[in-house]
């Protein structure tokens, strides 16, 4: 049975989970865990510190800038998207809201951390909870299909690697990336697929799955609104591209466009996995496999990853300085 597209709100006085708080301090013992095991058994520490302080600082300084250029194309797009679900707020505080979810996201688990901040941030301004988290997940939905786009035509083009292929892995991963849309676009889809999970272990997950459901539901019905935030998510994820190529510029090295156009996305979709913070550590380890096929040194990888950090961390501390002197009102209108 298809389910309302209405939520009712959660209630406030839940009790601790206990289970939640071991996860929430075991992403950090990961991180720091992968960490050591990168520095400790597969790097020389002296020759990353010595290729990085070689970077010129030129290209990591462009690389803050284009990384910016991107941010402020993504906060356009979710401005964009606040019209289906007849929400208002200004572009510069969405800009501003947007800088804050990347500053948290540095501190917060997966490199989707910061969503919850926006989401929250965002229903501040308007009052409205429901329908600002149903923005903030089309916003992410939407940059997710040009990701993933990117990434499969890419890696129809990119040097072949030993051990598998990319184009086969990025097809499956977007495969499933439709599936689901498919399932949260189609009411019938969704109520055969509700009623078969309903009958296994996962029952339990089906009221955060009605929760995506709705929050695709406003924009069912104007299709035509998602056409420029995809073009805004193309031109986003082509800034992000472009930070790594200039990183590795910075480090004196030249890689394939095609090549980063798969691992970048890859090393991204690899970050949402709530397993260490901010991606960190995962994202090393992939530079050093994925790197490694076309040549490049541990050593190498690992400082192009740490540097991907470091421009990443330098083009969030605006978002630090803006939260912190914020005065946002706290609104009571109802959804």
């Amino acid at each position: 049975m298809t389910p309302p597209l209405t939520s009712s709100p959660e209630p406030t006085d839940a009790p601790s989970d206990p289970t939640r708080s071991a996860r929430w301090w075991l992403r950090p013992l990961v991180t720091f865990g992968l960490y050591v095991l990168i520095f400790y058994y597969w790097v020389d520490f002296r020759s990353i510190a010595g290729l990085l302080a070689a970077t010129d600082v030129r290209y990591v300084l462009l690389a803050v800038l284009v990384y910016w250029a991107g941010q402020l194309a993504s906060a356009y797009r979710w401005y964009l998207l606040l019209g289906p679900v007849r929400l208002t707020a200004s572009y510069l505080r969405l800009a501003s809201i947007y800088f804050i979810g990347m500053f948290f996201n540095i501190f917060l688990p997966t490199i989707v951390g910061g969503d919850a901040v926006k989401a929250v941030l965002l229903t501040r301004e308007t009052g409205a909870p429901a329908r600002s988290t149903m923005s903030v997940f089309m916003d992410r939905n939407v940059g997710l299909l040009a990701l993933l786009v990117i990434a499969i035509v890419a890696a129809w083009y990119a040097p072949a690697i030993e051990g598998g292929s990319l184009f086969g892995l990025t097809l499956v991963i977007g495969a499933g990336y439709v599936a689901a849309n498919v399932v949260l676009m189609s009411a019938h889809a969704y109520s055969l697929v509700d009623r078969a999970i309903a009958l296994t272990p996962l029952a339990g997950i089906r009221q955060r799955a009605s929760s995506l459901y709705e929050a695709v539901a406003p924009y069912k019905r104007r299709h035509s609104a998602l056409v420029v935030p995809l073009l805004l998510s193309f031109l986003h994820q082509a800034a992000v591209i472009a930070v790594v190529f200039l990183c590795a510029r910075a480090l004196g090295r030249t890689f394939p466009l095609s090549a980063l156009a798969v691992f970048v996305p890859l090393s991204s979709l690899a970050g949402m996995v709530p397993i260490t913070m901010n991606g960190m550590g995962i994202r090393d380890v992939l530079y050093v496999l994925l790197f490694g096929q076309l040549g490049a040194s541990r050593d190498l990888s690992v400082s192009l990853a740490l540097l991907h950090l470091a421009v990443t961390l330098i083009a969030s501390l605006p978002g630090g300085i803006v939260y912190a002197f914020q005065k946002t009102p706290m609104r009571t209108t109802t959804p």
